[in-house]
C-alpha cells in the first residue's frame, strides 16, 4: 500500500475535465492524474452527487452512473475516500456559506467543511471560487495543488 504524506480533496471540476476531452482543462487533468499519486485523495458524497448530476443532464443518465459506478469502484479498491457529510459538516458549512460573499455553492462550503474536519488545506480544482479562501478551523489558506505543479 502506497504512504500518503498529504490529503487532497478533489472537486467536481477535475473529474469533469479529467473525463471530457473537449474539456479546455483536459490535457492538464491527464497530467494532474499522476500527480495525485503523491497524496491521499478524498471526495465528498455531495461531490459525487455533483458529477453524476452533471453527467446526467450533459451526456445522459447512462453515461452518469457509469462515471458513479467508476468512482464506486475507485472507493472500494482504496484508491479514493469519501467523506459523507454529517451534522458538523453541514453546520460548518452553513458557517462558510454565511461568511464568504462569494460564488461558492452548497457543495462548496461542505467541500471547505471537509477539508477542515480532514485538516488539510489542498484541493485540487478548476474551480476559482476556492482561491483566495482561509479555512476556519486551521485559518490556513486553500492550496490548489494544481499549481504547485
Amino acid at each position: 500500500m502506497t504512504s500518503y504524506t498529504e490529503k487532497v480533496v478533489i472537486d467536481t471540476s477535475y473529474f469533469v475535465a479529467y473525463l471530457n476531452k473537449r474539456d479546455r482543462h483536459h490535457a492538464e487533468a491527464l497530467k494532474l492524474s499522476k500527480v495525485l499519486e503523491n497524496y491521499h485523495p478524498y471526495i465528498t458524497d455531495h461531490i459525487l452527487d455533483e458529477l453524476v448530476t452533471y453527467f446526467s443532464y450533459r451526456v445522459d443518465r447512462r453515461h452518469a452512473a457509469s462515471v458513479a459506478e467508476a468512482i464506486l469502484k475507485k472507493i472500494d479498491e482504496g484508491g479514493l475516500d469519501i467523506v459523507l457529510a454529517d451534522r458538523e459538516i453541514l453546520t460548518q458549512a452553513l458557517t462558510y456559506l454565511k461568511k464568504y460573499d462569494r460564488d461558492l455553492s452548497f457543495t462548496d462550503c461542505i467541500t471547505l467543511a471537509t477539508m477542515d474536519q480532514l485538516a488539510t488545506s489542498h484541493i485540487l480544482t478548476f474551480d476559482s471560487d476556492f482561491d483566495n479562501v482561509t479555512l476556519l478551523k486551521t485559518r490556513k489558506r486553500v492550496v490548489n495543488i494544481r499549481w504547485l505543479y
